[in-house]
Order: C-alpha cells, then structure tokens, then sequence
C-alpha cells in the first residue's frame, strides 16, 4: 500500500502519547506547564477521556521536552512505553491477529487509527520483515525534531512487536535517511541492533522468520469483528475531517474513484492549483486520496462473489485489470484473488 500521510492538524485523537511524555519527563523533573506550553492543552484534558488531540499538539510537546530535557533517550524510552493497548480498538486487532505478517499488513492498513507522527509502510521479503518511513512524512521537521519522532517510532514498533509476539524481538539492523547525531551511542543501546547513517531511506528490520509466528494472544473471531469495526473507524477519519477530507467525499460523490485533480477541483469550485495548495498544506495529497477511495471501494466489492475482478477493477477506477492487480499487490501485498479467498475462508 503507499503511504499514508498523517493528518497532521486535526483533533481526532486520545492524549495517552502526550500523557505517557509528560509521566516520563515528570521522572525528571520538568513541570507539566512547560511540556504543555504552546499546545492549548490544559492538565485536566489529559485524564478527560472525551478530549481529542492533534498530531501538531503532540509534535509541539515533543519540542517542549528537548527545550527542557537535556536526556536525549527520552524519545527511546517513550517508545518502549507505549505499547498496542495503549491505542484502543486497532491495538486489540493487531494483538489478535492470526499471524506476524497479517500484524504487518494491518498495521500498515489502519496507521490511521494509531496517530502515527509518521507515514510508513511494511516490506515483507524472503530476506527480512521491516518498517519504512516515509521521508515525505517527516521532511518539513526541524532535524532534531525529526530524529526524536523517528527515534520514538522506532522504538515504539519494537514494544509492539514484543506485545504481538509475547516475547522480546530485537531487530536485524536501523537504518536512517540522516547523518549520525551526537547521541548515536544511543541508537545501538535501545534498539539493540547495528545502525547505520545517511541510508537512502529509513527502516527498521526484524528476523524474516518471525513472520510465520503466531501471535500468542490470535484470536480469528477477535479479529474479525475488530477488522470490521477499524473499517468503519478509519472510513470516518478519512471522510470527515479537514480538506482532506472533504476531497475525499467529493471523489466518492462523483462516483468515479478514477476521476483526476481536474474534475474534483471543478466539482469544488477551485482550479487544480488551488486544490493541490491546501491538500499540501494539511501535510497530504491528491493521489494519497485517490488510492484510498480506490482501495476502499475495491475491497468492498471484493467481499462479494457474484461481481468479477475485471468488473471491480474499472469500478475501482481502473482501464485495465492489469494496472489494478498490479495496483492491489502494492496496496495490501497480496493479489484481488487471494484476498477474496481470504474473506470467505
């Protein structure tokens, strides 16, 4: 599947993240006041289980906490903090999963639902299993800003594996699109693993043969009924909020999920130009959009079996089967036809 630009400025999730840093940094020392300052939070939204927060709100506490930590680990140790649990329904799914590579293709699908500060993607070979960041996704960050959010993923994709598998996972080797930092010392000691600098692209790799395990808590009826419920979940994520959003409602309105930039901008009364402008703006674009709906109406029709792949590839958007088979593969990494046999096993 291609990436999955966070959304950036809207308030659609749980402070835990922003709660778990403020915990961790009150260990040393530094009040609540100054890792709140400039997020428009106050303490007592932090316990209110009605309070939703923004990716941006989070980022902002995380600058806080370097402006007064001088513990360049606490973006390590925040990841090792926060486990599957801590993110609601989709952390249940991917603990109950029925295999390590259905947790890789889940948590990719519904990334969305975790407020990831980063985009990113699995790749799942016969040499390894890994997690690729976007570099898209992090680009307009300030440097450090941008090595504590990888660092913390990072670390955090570590925790989760663990929780998945019910036992620690180190990983094989970490990767990162930027030079070493003058902490580097610390790369090694909380991932546990070589690390290497100025890559061409960020990743983290585990053990292929992990990808046969099965999770210690799978559970096929769990997973299942929580699938559906993520559906409906990142279905409104994607639909309600923002520009973004309303470009994606328009797209599904005017029922041609291959429509172009051009006819969605004159459905919404604006040039091309205009529309790409403020889809960049809330950290998005165009062609994000487009796989999504194309994705979305795909496996919908999938799920049915009197419909054939030809005919759900040009619904889909799609001129050529070829092109959506090739398309599908990227998306979920594996092919129309296995995943309709997956949905009526």
């Amino acid at each position: 599947m291609s990436f999955r630009i966070p959304l950036i400025r809207e308030r659609i999730y749980p402070s835990y993240r922003i709660a778990a840093l403020i915990r961790l940094l009150a260990d040393d020392g530094v009040p609540v006041d100054a890792v709140l300052r400039d997020t428009g939070l106050k303490v007592g939204a932090l316990v209110d289980i009605t309070s939703l927060t923004s990716i941006d709100q989070y980022l902002i506490a995380c600058r806080n906490a370097m402006q007064h930590s001088h513990d360049r680990s606490i973006s390590f140790r925040l990841g090792g903090r926060l486990h599957l649990s801590d993110h609601g329904m989709v952390g249940l799914l991917l603990i109950s999963c029925e295999s390590v590579r259905d947790y890789f293709q889940l948590a990719e699908k519904y990334q969305l639902l975790a407020a990831p500060t980063v985009a990113f993607e699995g790749d799942t070979n016969d040499r390894y299993a890994a997690w690729i960041i976007s570099d898209e996704s992090v680009r307009d960050l300030p440097a450090d800003l941008r090595a504590f959010v990888v660092e913390q993923h990072f670390a955090q994709q570590v925790t989760h594996l663990q929780d998945v598998l019910g036992a620690p996972c180190q990983p094989t080797l970490a990767c990162f699109a930027y030079a070493a930092p003058s902490h580097r010392a610390l790369y090694e000691h909380y991932l546990r693993c070589p690390c290497v600098f100025d890559w061409h692209r960020t990743e983290i790799r585990f053990p292929k043969e992990i990808l046969a395990q099965r999770p210690y808590l799978a559970n096929p009826l769990a997973t299942t009924m929580l699938r559906s419920t993520c559906d409906g979940m990142l279905a409104d994520i994607e639909a309600s909020h923002g520009f973004a959003g309303k470009v994606y409602r328009t797209l599904c309105h005017l029922r041609d999920p291959g429509a172009g930039m051009k006819a969605v901008a004159s459905a919404l009364k604006m040039n091309a130009r205009t529309l790409r402008r403020r889809l960049s703006d809330e950290g998005t674009c165009f062609s994000a959009i487009a796989h999504s709906v194309k994705y979305g109406v795909a496996t919908q029709h999938l799920k049915e079996r009197d419909i054939s792949i030809e005919q759900i590839a040009a619904i889909a958007g799609f001129s050529d089967p070829a092109n959506f088979r090739r398309a599908f593969i990227r998306w979920t990494r594996m092919s129309p036809a296995q995943f309709r046999r997956l949905q009526h096993r």
